[in-house]
């Protein structure tokens, strides 16, 4: 029975105090992720980076509305499918320095003795991902699962940036496809932290069979 660690989008623009998108407290959580993918229960260790070109429709910028609007995606596939979204400041752009993983996070992965990769998500400008494993149609999809299943992997333990975005879909996805899946809560934090938001979001983990620990 496999063990994957997935390090979710622990990018410069995520991170304080400069990045573009910053979440919250972000940076607190670098130097534990780092030591965690030396952890040797993993088989394999997957980082996930939002990669997107500078016409993503997640860019408020690119609709000319304010950073933060709610907005109405319409799928490319199937014109009568809609999701109401939000659209964010420019961040994660394709070969920029925002785009990077954390240098602390990053030397890590590079000193591991077991399998790791990186996969990139968010790079088709016409769809929006939160999870590692799909967009949010879930019509094109990365090659995480397929890296997962090459392993064996069975148990999937999911960490980064942002808890209530891009980890909770990524661990969505995960529970959905079979595997047992894990949020190791204090190496992520969240973009909407007040009680509310956080009993709701456990809520959510729950009735998708998730584990929050």
């Amino acid at each position: 029975m496999g063990k994957a660690l997935i390090v979710v989008d622990v990018q410069l623009d995520f991170l304080p105090p400069d990045g573009s998108l910053a979440v919250a407290a972000g940076d607190e959580i670098v130097d534990r992720i780092a030591e965690l993918v030396k952890d040797p229960r993993w088989c394999v260790v997957v980082a996930t980076q939002d990669w997107h070109p500078v016409d993503h429709i997640s860019f408020a910028k690119n609709h000319g509305l304010p950073e933060f609007s709610s907005y109405q995606y319409v799928s490319p596939v199937d014109r009568h499918e809609t999701q109401q979204a939000t659209l964010w400041p420019v961040h994660c752009v394709q070969g920029t320095p925002g785009a990077e993983l954390a240098p602390a996070l990053s030397e890590s992965l590079q000193s591991l003795e077991c399998d790791h990769h990186t996969v990139k998500k968010g790079y088709i400008s016409d769809r929006e991902y939160y999870s590692a494993f799909n967009d949010i149609w879930n019509d094109h999809r990365t090659e995480l699962d397929g890296l997962l299943r090459k392993h064996g992997v069975n148990d999937v333990f999911v960490v980064g940036l942002a808890l209530d975005y891009c980890v909770k879909n990524t661990a969505l996805s995960a529970a959905a496809l079979g595997y047992r899946t894990t949020i190791l809560q204090d190496y992520t934090r969240a973009i909407a932290s007040d009680s509310k938001s956080m009993c709701n979001l456990k809520q959510e983990l729950v009735q998708n069979d998730i584990t929050l620990k």
